[in-house]
């Protein structure tokens, strides 16, 4: 798998999709995407759809009821995987990554909600999608990009 590793991504659209904020960072936890009480965070991978067929190269966007941004900015933010692989993720502070560089085959795309600590909320989602053999391709259109990866 190539194009992950421990790295905060800077610049790009950050979406504030906040239907409420919480008070606090604690150790709150929501057992996936979606959540039943307003209070507890939680994620939900909008594109793509389970068992769609993209590119090697291909946008993963979801929603979040906080705040999402970089790490030192006390917000919330993600960490994105691929196959289970939970020590080699990416941390993304926006709404949107492209994963670049699967082989084809059937891969599970995982993202989870963290705290600016790094902490688990609790709160995540994946797919499961087909990569094809070709290049970069979305379900989506809308390709306007993640911003630039510093390692983390």
């Amino acid at each position: 798998m190539t194009g992950f590793g421990r790295r905060v991504l800077a610049g790009g659209a950050v979406a504030v999709l906040a239907a409420g904020l919480l008070a606090g960072c604690g150790d709150q936890s929501s057992s996936g995407g979606s959540s039943s009480g307003s209070d507890s965070p939680s994620v939900s991978i909008t594109s793509p759809k389970e068992g769609d067929t993209v590119g090697t190269d291909f946008m993963v966007k979801w929603d979040s009821n906080v705040s999402l941004g970089d790490p030192d900015t006390g917000k919330h933010h993600i960490h994105i995987f691929v196959d289970g692989a939970t020590s080699d993720y990416t941390v993304v502070g926006g709404s949107e990554y492209e994963v670049k560089g699967l082989s084809p085959g059937k891969h599970t795309v995982d993202v989870t909600l963290q705290n600016a600590d790094h902490s688990p909320t609790g709160a995540e989602d994946q797919v499961d999608v087909n990569v094809s053999g070709s290049g970069g391709s979305s379900p989506s259109d809308d390709s306007s990009g993640s911003g630039g990866g510093i390692n983390y």
